[in-house]
C-alpha cells in the first residue's frame, strides 16, 4: 500500500513540474516577441543589396551573394531536382531582416532574386504574401469550425427530417474517426 501511495506522490508531483502555466506561457511569448537586432552578415547583406538596388538599379542573386560575401559565411551548393535554392541562409537572414526594426527597409524576393523596390513593387510584393496566403487561411478556418462541431446535437438529418428516438441518423456529429492511424 504503500508503494502504491509513494507512486501517486510521484506521479503528482512530475505533472506539477511540467504543468503550463501562465507565468511559463508569458516567458515563451516574452522570448519569441523580444526584438532581436541583426547580426554582421545580416547588415552585409543588407548593405549589398541596398547597393545593388539603389546604385545600380539591379536585382542581386543568390550567386553574387555567396561570392561577395562568402566571408560572412553564404556557401553556394549545388542543387538538382526542383529545389533550386543553392543557400537557405539567405533566406533565413532575409527574413530576419524583414521583421526587424533595426531597419526601415523591406526586401523583395523574387525567385531567388534579391532587391528593394519602390513603393509600387514593395506593395505589390506584400499582396503577393497575402494572396498565397488567404486561401490557406480560408481552409484553415473551415477545417476548425467543422472540426469544433463534433459532439454538436443534431435536430435534423442532412436532408431535411427531423431526427428522433425511430431515425435511422446520428443525434450527434462525429467529426472524428475511433481509431489513429498515422501511427505517431
Amino acid at each position: 500500500m504503500k508503494v502504491d501511495q509513494l507512486d501517486l506522490w510521484y506521479a503528482s508531483s512530475l505533472e506539477e513540474e511540467n504543468k503550463v502555466t501562465e507565468q511559463t506561457l508569458q516567458k515563451q511569448h516574452d522570448s519569441e516577441m523580444t526584438q532581436k537586432h541583426l547580426s554582421n552578415r545580416q547588415w552585409a547583406l543588407l548593405n549589398l543589396l541596398k547597393q545593388n538596388s539603389f546604385a545600380e538599379h539591379r536585382k542581386t542573386s543568390q550567386k553574387e551573394i555567396c561570392d561577395k560575401l562568402a566571408k560572412y559565411g553564404y556557401k553556394w551548393k549545388e542543387t538538382s531536382g526542383e529545389n533550386h535554392d543553392h543557400c537557405s541562409t539567405i533566406w533565413n537572414d532575409i527574413a530576419a531582416i524583414n521583421l526587424s526594426y533595426d531597419t526601415d527597409k523591406l526586401i523583395i524576393s523574387d525567385n531567388y532574386e534579391y532587391w528593394l523596390g519602390n513603393e509600387e513593387e514593395t506593395l505589390d510584393f506584400i499582396d503577393g504574401l497575402w494572396s498565397d496566403l488567404a486561401p490557406r487561411l480560408i481552409r484553415y478556418w473551415a477545417y476548425l469550425k467543422k472540426a469544433q462541431r463534433n459532439g454538436q446535437g443534431l435536430l435534423i438529418d442532412r436532408k431535411g427530417n427531423v431526427i428522433d428516438e425511430n431515425s435511422q441518423a446520428r443525434a450527434f456529429i462525429e467529426s472524428y474517426g475511433k481509431e489513429k492511424i498515422s501511427g505517431d
